[in-house]
């Protein structure tokens, strides 16, 4: 058991045949719990399902990314989302106006305040980059929403992480064929 969930995030743009190469091997990781997925993807409607569906197998949330800027949301991705992920605190009273009090929403801060902004805007957890570790270590210390640690590209960036006590490492993939070693390699170090 790891100290902390695993939070993959895709890029803004991708090619299907490299996500499908590589998501079922990564979901199959009992510690992935959501997948953060750009909402504005070019799947087709088979490809989303088949995503949604290796979600669903794999008890994996799936979490939109919403770019800066956003301002609707398709209601037919809201009925299958299980949350939503901002850009920053300033999204979070748009966004939860558009997509109601049942579903998840954290953002990306870059300051204390900030952090306490999204806090008291409804985020229901809060992200910093790993390299904000004092950050991520005050925020799990003093309040209850969890952190998220984004970014993690390196088994030192994961061990900073857990050390701060993270609840989450955000790891962005790059769907080259290197993302299930570094899956692993994360794995064996946090459970070391």
């Amino acid at each position: 058991m790891i100290p902390c969930d695993l939070y993959p995030v895709l890029p803004a743009s991708f090619e299907a045949d490299a996500l499908f190469d590589i998501l079922p091997a990564l979901l199959a990781h009992p510690e992935v719990t959501a997948l953060r997925f750009p909402i504005k993807h070019t799947l087709d409607k088979a490809q989303f399902s088949r995503v949604l569906a290796l979600l669903h197998d794999n008890d994996v949330a799936l979490m939109l990314d919403v770019p800066d800027g956003f301002s609707a949301l398709s209601a037919d991705l809201m009925k299958v989302a299980d949350g939503l992920h901002a850009p920053s605190a300033d999204s979070l009273p748009t966004l939860r106006k558009l997509a109601g009090d049942d579903i998840q929403i954290g953002c990306l801060c870059q300051s204390r305040d900030e952090a306490m902004l999204a806090g008291e805007s409804g985020a229901d957890y809060i992200a910093f980059a790993v390299d904000h570790a004092d950050m991520i270590r005050w925020w799990t210390s003093v309040m209850e929403l969890p952190a998220v640690a984004e970014n993690i590209q390196t088994v030192d960036e994961a061990a900073t992480a857990t050390t701060a006590s993270a609840d989450f490492l955000a790891i962005p993939l790059k769907l080259d064929g290197t993302d299930e070693t570094l899956f692993s390699s994360l794995l064996a170090s946090l459970q070391g």
